[in-house]
């Protein structure tokens, strides 16, 4: 069963971001593709990702040194933050 996808405000103005930086370098549509299918393989199996922190969970991207984390909240996955790994973990919002 694959679960409904919420992608919280906060989660879209990271993506944006990234894509803007990815795209300066002619890689954004490399980066769109795998935001694709990381939020596919989330929404069809949110449980087989690490708990991380509390109920929060974390998905790698292939290709691109982003996680993304998100929560389970009843029949849906809400995406709360894109945040690229080589960043200090302390300057990961607290969303």
């Amino acid at each position: 069963m694959t679960n409904a996808l919420v992608v919280r405000p906060s989660a879209s103005r990271d993506i944006a971001e990234a894509h803007a930086y990815h795209s300066q370098h002619g890689r954004g549509d490399d980066f769109m593709s795998a935001i694709d299918q990381v939020f596919s393989s989330i929404a069809e199996r949110p449980l087989m990702y690490p708990l991380v922190y509390g109920a929060v969970r974390r998905a790698l991207l292939r290709r691109f040194a982003y996680a993304a984390f998100f929560t389970l909240d009843g029949n849906s996955v809400v995406i709360l933050a894109l945040h690229h790994q080589r960043r200090d973990p302390s300057l990961r919002p607290k969303r």
